[in-house]
């Protein structure tokens, strides 16, 4: 196993009270503390979207390679974990650990966890699994929740609730933030930053900068910290906008793409500088332009201004699109390709007609000059 080789997670765990119990008291003498901290990260961070490097996840743990795979072979020999591999690439699959009581039953683990730990030990867990609680002679009188306590229910009450349980966010964006959190924990990220506001601009940086669903999710322990009461959304613009874009050919007339890889490949796979990057941002920000407007806007810069790019030549442009209302490529493309019109009679001097006017015999003509005094 190499830090340069891909990896995918795939969890098939959930961990009850039950679960857990036996993964810290029984799986964790086996294991060892440092593999069993790996299984219970991984499985709370959950599914991965697609293939990343292993040096990431490297960096996430704070372990060496060696001291990863040798984790993952300890969690192979007790179930936990199934590796598959494919040439370069692997597939993490991890599993649910056995209860306590189904623990004890496995002949093999059974016996491998006295050999570790002590009979003695066995028996004080075993004691305590199968301890029986005596009730009788007892009365239950415990209190019920009374129904009265719902008599002022109202229909609009009704209406928040279905509000509630409905968590799909309708975005005109590229990326779809329901996919995103569809494997996003709340530990990862609180409930209370799954605000509109905060999920929108989010979709929206990753639109301008071509930022994956599994590069935004190392983004959020940044940005969503749990000690805090606010989302950090200056630190997540901070962190798209100075993140590495992945080349990818785009066709010409494909506008409906993140804004960086748009320019890339107008640029034939170089990488977008700050610079243009802030131009990007601000045709978003500060003229309200979706990116596949702002596509167009960066493809007719380029070619009307010598393949740079030049804000004072953007900006006004980028102010008469928000202005006329252009939300789609098709209209933008038509507003810039349309001729400008200018006013009847700009440039054009009035013709005088002489048609009317008096015709003047010399004797006349030469007694206006004397008039005059020009003669």
């Amino acid at each position: 196993m190499l830090g340069k080789d891909l990896y995918k997670v795939e969890v098939n765990a959930d961990l009850s009270m039950q679960r857990l119990r036996s993964l810290v008291f029984f799986y964790g003498p086996l294991i060892g503390n440092d593999a069993l901290a790996v299984y219970e990260y991984m499985v709370l961070r959950g599914n991965s979207f697609g293939f990343r490097e292993i040096n990431d996840l490297l960096v996430s743990l704070n372990v060496s390679i060696d001291d990863f795979e040798f984790y993952c072979l300890k969690l192979n020999e007790y179930r936990l974990l199934k590796t598959l591999r494919q040439e370069n690439r692997y597939i993490f699959v991890f599993n649910n650990p056995l209860e306590s009581k189904q623990f004890i039953k496995d002949d093999i683990l059974v016996r491998d966890f006295i050999l570790k730990t002590s009979g003695e030990h066995y028996r004080e867990m075993i004691a305590d699994i199968y301890v029986e609680s005596d009730h009788s002679g007892f009365e239950d009188v415990s209190q019920t929740l009374s129904l009265d306590s719902l008599k002022n229910w109202r229909n609009e009450d009704e209406s928040y609730l279905k509000k509630t349980n409905d968590s799909t966010f309708e975005f005109n964006t590229l990326f779809d933030v329901n996919v995103f959190l569809k494997d996003i924990s709340t530990n990862l990220l609180p409930m209370r930053f799954r605000t509109r506001e905060n999920l929108r601009e989010l979709a929206r940086l990753a639109d301008l900068y071509g930022i994956s669903y599994d590069k935004m999710r190392t983004f959020l322990p940044r940005v969503a910290r749990i000690d805090s009461n606010e989302f950090d959304l200056k630190e997540l613009r901070y962190l798209c906008m100075r993140a590495k874009g992945d080349y990818k050919p785009v066709e010409g007339d494909k506008y409906d793409v993140p804004c960086t890889s748009f320019l890339m490949n107008l640029q034939e796979g170089k990488e977008v500088t700050e610079y243009d990057k802030k131009i990007i941002f601000n045709l978003a920000s500060k003229y309200h332009l979706d990116p596949p407007v702002i596509n167009v806007l960066l493809a007719h810069g380029l070619k009307n201004c010598d393949n740079r790019l030049i804000e004072n030549y953007l900006y006004p442009i980028a102010s008469d699109l928000h202005r006329n209302d252009i939300k789609t490529a098709k209209d933008a493309l038509a507003r810039l390709e349309r001729p400008y019109n200018k006013s009847k009679g700009e440039d054009k001097l009035p013709v005088y007609d002489d048609s009317a006017n008096k015709t003047m015999s010399a004797l006349e003509e030469e007694e206006l000059l004397k008039l005059m005094g020009k003669k």
